[in-house]
């Protein structure tokens, strides 16, 4: 698919997307963070995208990945916060992270205490309305694992708010309709993502070289 036609997904699917990352983080810096994550992912294989509905459901699963954490694009801000790389904050790619931030609805605060395979699974389910089949392709699980698990996280969320299932799927609903609804020029955005992960990957190559050449000049001068 084109350029133009990644522009205009993005425009089409930036708001219903970023309320599925909200109800994965429950605050919308975090949501908006996520969202970027996943369509610089989705942009990044676009051309091998049959369509927009295989680029919508590719960008689902990059949402979950980044919600469960299997992303190595922090491992900058992580090396940032270390003794270590103690100063190292103005180096590309190694800027310390925002910290996680405390949700202040009682819903989502509650979805903070859910596994995180449940989370996503009742995001997607009543947060987006999905059907399980959809659901399961997002987490990479056959369709009865998702049911358990969207039985389970029912269950959690439900004794941590104290209410029925029902209910419980309801909240996460009326939730996900106070995510934001805007959040400015998201094409621009990915495009920016794009360039800092660049530039992070740079920062990275640097220290490796940095560090191979330490080991270098250490083993020859030691002879």
């Amino acid at each position: 698919m084109t350029a133009g036609a990644f522009e205009e997904f993005v425009a089409a699917e930036s708001t219903p997307s970023l309320r599925t990352a909200y109800l994965l983080t429950g605050d919308g810096r975090a949501a908006g963070d996520l969202l970027q994550e996943a369509l610089i992912a989705v942009h990044g294989r676009w051309d091998r995208l049959a369509d927009r509905e295989e680029a919508a459901a590719a960008l689902r699963r990059e949402l979950v990945a980044a919600h469960l954490g299997r992303r190595w694009s922090r491992f900058g801000a992580v090396l940032a916060d270390s003794r270590l790389m103690a100063g190292t904050t103005g180096i590309p790619g190694f800027a310390s992270a925002h910290p996680d931030p405390v949700p202040s609805d009682e819903t989502a605060a509650a979805l903070a205490h859910v596994l995180p395979r449940q989370r996503a699974a009742l995001a997607l389910r009543y947060g987006t309305d999905l059907s399980e089949a959809a659901v399961a392709d997002a987490l990479g699980a056959p369709v009865a694992d998702v049911r358990a698990r969207i039985a389970d996280g029912l269950g959690r969320l439900g004794e941590l708010l104290e209410v029925d299932g029902g209910t419980a799927a309801a909240r996460v609903g009326d939730l996900a309709g106070r995510a934001p609804a805007d959040i400015g020029d998201v094409h621009g955005w990915v495009l920016d993502g794009e360039r800092s992960q660049r530039r992070h990957r740079a920062g990275l190559l640097a220290l490796a070289g940095f560090f191979v050449l330490v080991v270098l000049l250490l083993l020859f001068t030691g002879r």
